[in-house]
């Protein structure tokens, strides 16, 4: 049990990692205007694919830590309680994926709320966990939370500017594109950080 929650923790950690970094480059190519359109766009939609692994990873960091801290007698937690947290994981997953292939505003407002209780209950458990480690790493995780949410506002003009690009207005489109990308940057490198600390907080717990 516990090496299989240590492995799924850890992937957790690489494939947030390794897809925001993918995401992060393909960035760059959005922004390219002296590329062609078509390039532009494809870069885009492979953007959006390649981020879904970071959204993913989001949903399972909870339920694959508390596994884990379950598994090596860091916290006390009742059976039902890390059942009904991966039950809700594997729903929000569902909601994210749907998301991906089809939008619609029921979906996105769930996403939301589901994003709502995870803060929550991050925060409350930052509040009362114990040992340190462990509470800080809820902490970063939460301020992950805080910051994709900001990302997500800042990257809201994204979609629009896309469709005029693929009309064939990169005049108005371009600075909308840039704008909101270079606005994001920053934060997904703060993001990085977060992640790099809760990884190093898991390996060194210190007390």
């Amino acid at each position: 049990m516990e090496h299989a929650a240590t492995l799924l923790h850890v992937l957790v950690f690489v494939y947030w990692l390794g897809g925001d970094l993918g995401a992060f480059a393909a960035s760059f190519v959005v922004t390219d205007d002296r590329q062609p359109a078509t390039v532009r766009l494809a870069a885009a939609r492979l953007l959006g694919h390649v981020d879904m692994a970071p959204r993913s990873a989001l949903v399972l960091a909870l339920p694959t830590g508390l596994s884990l801290a379950l598994a090596r007698g860091w916290l006390e937690l009742e059976t039902w309680m890390l059942a009904a947290t991966w039950g809700l994981a594997a729903l929000w997953l569902l909601v994210l994926w749907r998301l991906h292939s089809q939008t619609t505003s029921q979906l996105r407002l769930l996403d939301y709320i589901l994003r709502a209780c995870l803060l929550v209950a991050l925060l409350a458990g930052a509040w009362a966990a114990e040992p340190l480690f462990l509470k800080a790493k809820l902490g970063l995780l939460a301020m992950a939370v805080i910051t994709g949410l900001a990302i997500r506002q800042i990257i809201a003009p994204l979609g629009p500017a896309l469709a005029r690009l693929a009309a064939g207005d990169p005049s108005t489109a371009d600075p909308d594109i840039s704008r909101a990308l270079r606005r994001a940057r920053p934060l997904v490198i703060c993001i990085w950080g977060m992640l790099v600390a809760a990884a190093w907080l898991g390996i060194s717990q210190p007390s």
